[in-house]
């Protein structure tokens, strides 16, 4: 029996722009919207399960979870059960958007028990979602669509979404902020390749003192540092089944040979092998349903 959630929304100044486009399978259904929105666009939201909003081509919403609150930039955003949120559009024009929703039960099972999930999560940008956001997009589109690859691509989603929010959380003075910057940097540019320059120029400091600053912080080159938190990322996302060829696209290989000759200097062995070895099996369904605007 498919699982259809309640989602109520009262919104102004956005339209539609083609139909909506739906996979729907027994256990899941994904949503593609596209719409525009006018000067000031904006809507009031709330659902009777969770879910998981993710805004593409670099676009953001500016969302707040009490109406005369100061609202917060936001790619992409999971929201609780009965949470109610509100959102504007601060430029208009086109805004492509793919929802998720689910039954609490399944995001637990997906995300883990210990995972806190009734309080909002906003993120300022997608990075490495970013390319798995455009994967499912594809998906939607496409004539047939590779439906297998769509469910691994949603676990994926759910699953990142969390950590990306526990990665970029500032540290509270437990770290040092300058490295909790870093971090943020190479999550939020995860698909694309990241020079010691631009990071040495978003410090603010010269290559050379940024390196040696590094060193002395971390024990590790940048470069060495930027490869682990690739690798780390890619290890996550074969362990939900996902292609290597996807992998090496969403941690901004040069190409899938340097990605898998620099997975297996850093772990050992080839990432086909480790996946075959290590990949979660599907232990439950994944339950969603459409969004109406």
């Amino acid at each position: 029996m498919t699982f259809h959630p309640k989602m109520y929304a009262a919104v102004q100044g956005f339209e539609p722009e083609g139909d909506l486009r739906s996979l729907v399978f027994d256990d899941m259904a994904v949503d593609y919207w596209r719409v525009h929105g006018h000067a000031q666009a904006r809507g009031r939201y709330v659902s009777m399960h969770p879910r998981v909003v993710m805004f593409l081509d670099d676009r953001v919403l500016s969302i707040s979870k009490v109406k005369e609150a100061n609202p917060r930039k936001c790619a992409a955003c999971y929201i609780p059960a009965g949470v109610q949120i509100w959102g504007h559009l601060d430029e208009p024009g086109e805004l492509k958007h793919v929802d998720i929703h689910l039954t609490l039960g399944n995001l637990k099972d997906i995300v883990g028990a210990d995972t806190p999930l009734n309080r909002p999560l906003f993120l300022p940008f997608l990075g490495p979602l970013a390319p798995l956001a455009r994967f499912v997009r594809a998906e939607c589109i496409a004539t047939p669509c590779n439906r297998a690859r769509v469910k691994t691509l949603v676990r994926a989603i759910l699953t990142e979404m969390f950590q990306l929010d526990r990665a970029i959380t500032p540290s509270d003075g437990r770290e040092d902020e300058w490295l909790d910057t870093l971090r943020d940097i190479v999550f939020e540019r995860m698909g694309h390749r990241i020079s010691v320059d631009e990071l040495a120029e978003r410090s603010h400091l010269s290559r050379t003192h940024f390196n040696r600053l590094f060193r002395s912080k971390t024990g590790l080159s940048p470069y060495a540092w930027i490869l682990q938190m690739k690798i780390a990322y890619a290890i996550r996302l074969l362990k939900q089944g996902m292609p290597i060829a996807d992998v090496t696209n969403v941690t901004g290989f040069a190409d899938q040979a340097h990605f898998s000759r620099v997975f297996k200097d850093e772990i050992g062995t080839p990432p086909g092998q480790w996946a075959k070895s290590n990949a979660i099996l599907e232990n439950g369904p994944i339950l969603q349903d459409r969004m109406t605007h």
